[in-house]
């Protein structure tokens, strides 16, 4: 080979190896942004301050209805509320706490809860998780503080109701009762029941909203809205189906925060409630969280009995009538064996 040819292939070696480097920092500079880049955040670790409820008991519904008249539009049935076992105002020895879901009401299982209050004269505490119940785009107003707020509220409510405190809740509203329950927010709780936990959507894709570029992905994938069409009037007025994609970050923060959380502190008896086939959460998600709680009393339940679309919201005359009595069966007697919670 001659000396001019050595020297130009030498040549173009070096400037495709110069390319080659040039493209590999660029690649490298790329990946360091993508990774750098802004995530879905959960924020403060604490419910945001609100009001306190009164502390005489004969006040609440008052208090709780001045409250929510100062939201508007709240569709029917879903408004805060309490449900009296028997004159207002007078506790009971038990009362029962019910948490919704994430885009849901009071109504998604209903009658489930009151079934179970009637059977153990409880008196009962709805919530209304906030931006829910309203037209959709207040579900984009919000924040995980706001929705530990909630739950904390409910809680204190609970507790001013009756002696011994039985939290239902459903799906997001799980996640939210997980919190509670590894946060001290344990006195006079006697036991959780969990229907369909969210500690992990079955779409995998949703924890993309948690990486890095989180809310520029969703907002690429789902664009600004996310909307379905409810089967039935009933289902319209109990789900929010029409809402801005960004009410989506907050509850993947949320559920992101408490699987990765102290859930081992989480020691009150609870029994879970389902479905190896559900549709929206993933069912694995659950098993591995409530085997890392520390409840001497822990029961997982998989539901075959429901005949709930999706297999998700597993009892309530909405979605799935035949599995009220059978579940609220269940409940019942497993709260019966339930000791008074130590103070």
């Amino acid at each position: 080979m001659s000396t001019i040819a050595s020297t130009s292939l030498k040549a173009t070696g070096s400037r495709w190896f110069k390319v080659l480097t040039g493209l590999l920092a660029t690649l490298a500079i790329a990946v360091a942004v993508f990774f750098a880049g802004p995530r879905n955040a959960f924020g403060p670790d604490s419910p945001l301050p609100r009001a306190q409820a009164p502390q005489n008991v004969a006040e609440l519904d008052t208090w709780i209805s001045a409250q929510e008249a100062k939201m508007n539009s709240i569709k029917p049935g879903n408004a805060k509320g309490i449900v009296w076992a028997g004159e207002a105002g007078q506790r009971t020895p038990w009362s029962v706490v019910y948490i919704h879901g994430f885009s849901a009401s009071r109504l998604e299982t209903a009658p489930l809860t009151e079934q179970v209050a009637k059977a153990l004269g409880a008196n009962v505490f709805y919530t209304r998780l906030s931006g829910h119940g309203l037209p959709g785009a207040a579900m984009g107003q919000v924040s995980v503080q706001d929705w530990l707020a909630d739950a904390d509220e409910a809680l204190r409510i609970g507790q001013q109701l009756g002696e011994k405190v039985l939290i239902i809740s459903c799906s997001t509203g799980a996640t939210l009762s997980t919190w509670l329950g590894t946060h001290d927010r344990n006195a006079q709780v006697a036991g959780h029941v969990f229907v369909s936990p969210n500690f992990g959507p079955k779409d995998t894709r949703a924890d993309l909203i948690n990486g890095p570029w989180g809310h520029q992905i969703a907002f690429g994938i789902l664009g600004e809205q996310r909307s379905w069409t409810p089967a039935s009037n009933a289902e319209a007025n109990a789900w929010t189906s029409n809402y801005p994609t960004k009410a989506l970050f907050p509850m993947m923060a949320l559920v992101k925060g408490v699987r990765e959380g102290p859930l081992e502190r989480f020691s009150t008896p609870v029994l879970v409630f389902y479905s190896a086939a559900d549709e929206t959460v993933e069912p694995e998600q659950t098993k591995a969280a409530i085997a890392r709680f520390n409840s001497q009393t822990k029961q997982l339940v998989q539901v075959d009995y429901s005949e709930s679309k999706g297999q998700h919201v597993l009892a309530g005359a909405i979605k799935a009538p035949k599995a009220v009595a059978p579940m609220a069966k269940t409940i019942i007697e497993w709260a019966q064996t339930l000791p008074a919670p130590a103070l």
